[in-house]
């Protein structure tokens, strides 16, 4: 045999092995997401709410016709969301449940969700901590982001 010949075997050999030894590609879906709504939804209440001022906590307070409030996030493909409202009322013509939708933007952490004690908007508040059963938002009111109003929620349910 000549060397290209031998070559051209070498070659063939491992082009075989090669392709006889490869692994098939699972795409894995991304499931930091679910941390908000579980497997099919999770309730949330807000427990209290901190003042920052230039990043130091300056008052701490739970807003108290709130607390009963359930904030749940649906794992549906349209990220429905919906507040419901407890016995105690914040405003007069605040309605019993309200239904939107939420998204959340992980390059920036950001969480963009209807907060009725803030706005009947959808605000864009910043993920500080999210975990199983804890969950800790913060918008800034002011030009310069140095002031700040912390939303603390814990978990009460998951579907």
């Amino acid at each position: 045999m000549n060397k290209h010949t031998v070559q051209l075997i070498v070659a063939g050999l491992f082009f075989l092995l090669a392709s006889g030894c490869h692994e098939e590609l699972e795409p894995t879906p991304y499931v930091y997401t679910k941390l908000f709504t579980g497997e099919n939804n999770k309730t949330w209440a807000m427990t209290f709410v901190e003042e920052t001022e230039g990043g130091k906590v300056t008052d701490r307070f739970p807003i108290e016709c709130a607390q009963d409030d359930d904030y749940i996030f649906y794992a549906t493909s349209d990220r429905l969301y919906e507040v419901r409202s407890g016995s105690d009322i914040c405003f007069e013509d605040e309605p019993a449940s309200m239904t939107d939708t939420w998204s959340f933007n992980n390059a920036t952490a950001t969480l963009t969700i209807i907060l009725p004690i803030f706005s009947s908007n959808r605000l864009p508040f910043i993920v500080r901590k999210l975990d199983e059963d804890d969950l800790t938002l913060e918008i800034f009111f002011d030009q310069e982001g140095t002031a700040s109003y912390r939303i603390y929620f814990e978990l009460t349910d998951e579907e």
